[in-house]
Order: structure tokens, then C-alpha cells, then sequence
């Protein structure tokens, strides 16, 4: 005999257990990858050679390109994810600043800050500011914080040059890593940081490539609990024999004492061969762990590592095959910074894959499983661009939609061959929904209200009066296009309470 349903817990449990889309987290998903915008340059401006990860401001996606803009020098570019229109709001023209490299943008003081790696009074790089308050086609209004110095000789001058980095605010300061200047060699680099009250720039640390390392060439002070790491391209204790430059990379750590003085560590020295040289930064998970990909040597061709923040131990999860038939199906030189996303590490290698332009694909971090989304192809057709480098994704969510994607700038390939090498593109990852989780409530006594968060709309509530002998899926429609103008959630519908047991599944969008 059937049984009214009177204990709202019991409700609630029948309907945790039933309330989950079919493809969720631990079921199986595949990813789809879309190209969204081929860039462009040409005498009329356009950007192009983006080495970088996008910043969301608002609903766009700010970036730096390389190349680009009238004067050829590069830009701060604008890209609407809902219309896939991108924009120039900052053209460099060398006094700017001019050829960024792995310069997202950060927020501090109100405005957006970025360094570039070339430019400047001394063609040495700059440090810049500006407003982030516009919508398409305008331009923004730009300062020029500091120029990186002209003279480089230790004896005379220990600052930085040649930033490769994205600022991060700690204090009233902005720290940043350079990959050159320094107190002990033009080429070594040192952390420095911007006093946002005085407008003095100040060498914190002069890396000495030993102990501290040398060349951070594409790697941002990342926070992690209470402090700050990066990653030196080269330098440290382990030399790898006949290859340059000196050492295999070390993992640096910037803290601050309860005084607020900074000490300089070293927690890491890279072993070497494949897991040697990082070109970007590392990625935190949690305040325990990082995980970082290598470029390696040209017989090791590079791996994806993690290192145990608290243990000090590094991991090897993943190296780079050299035989043509791995190289083709997992591609090799991970040149860029990677992304997680649901216990998943999402990345570009420079090379490799079918057509030798580079994959774009992911490791499971459950079982240390690389699976090939997509093939880079150059130019050719509608291909999505080609040899990634110094770049890496952005998790962004579309709030009409709810749906969520990795957003990642390429800096060559497309259809659009202005530059020899292509002008890049701007590719998509589509991404699974999130599991569904309800809970219900009786707003009175003829009535039941279901609350969900989690998949994608649009929504069907499914009711069945009985668990036996036909799947979900094909039950009943009690109420079906539920949707809601933000798209994030959460939802909610009210259901008339039958004399029966009633059983409630709802169901989303796969993708």
C-alpha cells in the first residue's frame, strides 16, 4: 500500500538522492572546444599575439597583447564573451610601454595594472595603470607608473628589468618578479615592488641563481595561505650537463614576519630533465599544494608537477613521451600556465598533436589520466590557433546562461596571417555542469516547494509514484523550461502535494 509522504525529511533524503543531472561530477562528460575570435593586425590597429591569461572586470575578459594596434607595439584588449567582440582600450606606443608577456591585468587603487616587458624610457619595461570603466568601442584613460631603468650594471644600478609578470597587491605595495636587472648579474632578475603611496620602486631581492634562482621568464608571485611563491625559469642546485641556461628552475617562497619584514626562501630546487625550466606560473589548490608544468629539455619534453607546500615533497604526475605516436596523442612542452577546475588541470603544450602546433587538453587529478581535447593546426582552415605559449585559461561564467567555460588567449595560429606565425585566437572550453543539489519545503498544506542549485538551464521537474521498473528519465513531466534571467541559480518550483507517495527527479542541460 502506497504511503502519504508526512516526514519532510524523508522527503528530502528521496529527493538528494534522485536530484542530480545525468552528467555531473564522476560521471563521464566530454568536452567540447570552440574557436570564439580570430584576432587580427593590420594599419588600422586590431590585437594580436596575446602571452597572457585573461582578468574578468565586470562581464568582459581584459588581456595584453604582444603585437597589435597602430603602432605594432601591442595592447590592453577588451573581450565580451557574450558578443565574442574584443577591443582596444590601451595602444602601446613604445614610451607606454610595448611587447607584454605573461601580463594579465590585477585591481588595486580602483584601477586595472599590468607591466610590459620591453618599452619605456630605456626600453626596459614599464609598469602601468588605467581605468577599467567602459563598454565597446571605447578606449581608456592610461599613467605610465614607472619606467624600469636604463642602466643595468650592478655596480651602478640594482633594479629590475624586463618584467614578464602580473603585479599582485600585498599591503599598500605591488610586488612583481623581473626576469632581468639585479644586484648580481643583467640577466638574473630580482622581486620587486611599487609603492602604491610614493611611487617608488624598490629591488626587494636580487636573485642570485644558486640559491634563489635565476630568470623568472613568465611566473607571478602566486598567494597561498600567507605567503607568495614563484617559479624561477633556471637557475638552482641541479645543473643539467650540456644544457643551457644553468640549472633546472627553483620554487621560491616571499614571506612576511609578524613585523611585516619580507624573507626570501627557497623551498624547492627543480631535479632536472623533464621536470626542469617552468615558463609560467604555479596554481594553487587549497593552502597545501601547487601544481606547475615544466617546458624540460628537448629529449625530456617537459612534465606536469606537484609540490606539497607543507611536506616539501615533489611530485611527478605526468611526463611528456618522446615517441612520435605519444607525441601525436598528448603533445609535448607544456609552455603555458595551467587551470583547475573540478579536481581537473586544464592546459596548451607548444608542440606536438597531429599537426605539430600544440594540444589543448587535460590531466585528471584522480588518476593522473591526460586526455587530448583538441589539435592546435596553425593557420590552416578554421583551425583554433597555433603553438601556445606563455598563456593559460580563465574559468568564466556566463551569468545569463549559468553555463561555465575556460577562456584561453593563444598567441599565434588563426585565419587571420598578418604576423608570419598567425595572429592568434581565442579558443573556449566547455565545461560540465555542476552536480544538482535540492532541498524542499511545504509553504502550506496542499503544496510542496523544491529549491535546487547546480546544472544548467533550462529545467525539467519529472514525478513518478513509484522507484521501480523504469528510469527517471523517462518519467512524467510535472513541469518542464524552468529557467531564470541570471542563469546561476538558484531555482525553485512549487508543486501540488498528491495523496501519494511522490518521487521528484530534475533534470538539466548536459552542456
Amino acid at each position: 500500500m502506497k504511503k502519504t509522504i508526512t516526514s519532510r525529511k524523508l522527503a528530502a533524503l528521496l529527493l538528494s538522492a534522485l536530484a542530480f543531472v545525468p552528467l555531473c561530477k564522476g560521471a563521464t562528460y566530454t568536452n567540447t572546444v570552440d574557436k570564439v575570435l580570430d584576432m587580427y593586425a593590420d594599419q588600422y590597429g586590431g590585437q594580436a599575439t596575446p602571452f597572457c591569461r585573461f582578468t574578468q572586470i565586470g562581464t568582459n575578459l581584459w588581456f595584453t597583447t604582444k603585437a597589435g594596434s597602430t603602432n605594432g607595439f601591442g595592447t590592453v584588449a577588451v573581450f565580451d564573451p557574450a558578443t565574442s567582440n574584443a577591443w582596444t582600450a590601451v595602444t602601446f606606443d613604445n614610451f607606454t610601454g610595448k611587447s607584454p608577456q605573461n601580463a594579465a591585468l590585477m585591481i588595486a587603487n580602483g584601477k586595472a595594472w599590468c607591466t610590459t616587458a620591453l618599452g619605456g624610457g630605456g626600453n626596459q619595461g614599464t609598469l602601468l595603470s588605467m581605468d577599467t570603466n567602459i563598454t565597446y568601442p571605447d578606449s581608456v584613460a592610461w599613467t605610465t607608473a614607472y619606467f624600469f631603468p636604463t642602466n643595468s650594471d650592478p655596480k651602478t644600478n640594482n633594479n629590475g628589468l624586463k618584467p614578464k609578470c602580473t603585479p599582485i597587491q600585498i599591503g599598500n605595495k605591488l610586488w612583481f618578479t623581473c626576469s632581468a636587472g639585479g644586484a648580481y648579474n643583467s640577466a638574473w632578475g630580482c622581486i620587486a615592488a611599487y609603492d602604491l603611496t610614493t611611487g617608488m620602486e624598490t629591488n626587494m631581492f636580487s636573485l642570485d641563481q644558486t640559491n634563489s634562482g635565476r630568470q623568472p621568464m613568465a611566473s607571478s608571485l602566486i598567494q597561498v595561505g600567507d605567503a607568495y611563491y614563484y617559479l624561477a625559469y633556471a637557475g638552482g642546485t641541479n645543473v643539467i650537463p650540456g644544457v643551457t641556461p644553468t640549472g633546472a628552475g627553483v620554487i621560491g617562497k616571499l614571506s612576511f614576519d609578524v613585523l611585516g619584514q619580507p624573507s626570501l626562501t627557497t623551498v624547492c630546487h627543480l631535479p632536472g630533465y623533464y621536470v626542469s625550466f617552468p615558463p609560467c606560473d604555479a596554481v594553487p589548490d587549497g593552502t597545501n599544494v601547487i601544481y606547475f608544468n615544466t617546458v624540460g629539455t628537448s629529449t625530456n619534453p617537459g612534465a606536469i608537477a606537484k609540490f606539497d607546500l607543507v611536506s616539501k615533497q615533489l611530485t611527478t604526475l605526468f611526463t611528456f613521451p618522446t615517441n612520435a605516436v605519444s607525441v601525436t596523442n598528448y603533445g609535448k612542452q607544456p609552455y603555458g600556465t595551467p587551470v583547475i577546475y573540478d579536481n581537473e588541470l586544464y592546459f596548451t603544450t607548444l608542440a606536438g598533436g597531429t599537426g605539430g602546433k600544440g594540444v589543448l587538453e587535460k590531466l585528471s587529478l584522480a588518476d593522473n589520466t591526460v586526455t587530448k581535447l583538441a589539435d592546435f593546426e596553425g593557420t590552416i582552415g578554421k583551425a583554433l590557433g597555433g603553438s601556445p605559449q606563455y598563456g593559460g585559461g580563465t574559468v568564466f561564467t556566463n551569468l545569463t546562461t549559468g553555463r561555465v567555460s575556460i577562456y584561453f588567449p593563444i598567441n599565434a595560429g588563426g585565419i587571420n596571417t598578418a604576423l608570419p606565425a598567425g595572429c592568434g585566437t581565442i579558443v573556449r572550453v566547455n565545461l560540465a555542469p555542476q552536480p544538482i543539489y535540492t532541498t524542499i519545503s511545504k509553504p502550506d498544506t496542499n503544496n510542496i516547494t523544491l529549491t535546487w542549485t547546480g546544472g544548467y538551464q533550462p529545467f525539467d521537474v519529472l514525478a513518478n509514484s513509484d522507484l521501480v521498473g523504469i528510469s527517471p528519465t523517462n518519467w512524467p513531466v510535472a513541469t518542464n523550461g524552468i529557467t531564470s534571467p541570471t542563469g546561476t541559480g538558484p531555482w525553485s518550483v512549487t508543486l501540488p502535494v498528491s495523496g501519494d507517495t511522490t518521487y521528484y527527479y530534475i533534470r538539466g542541460q548536459a552542456q
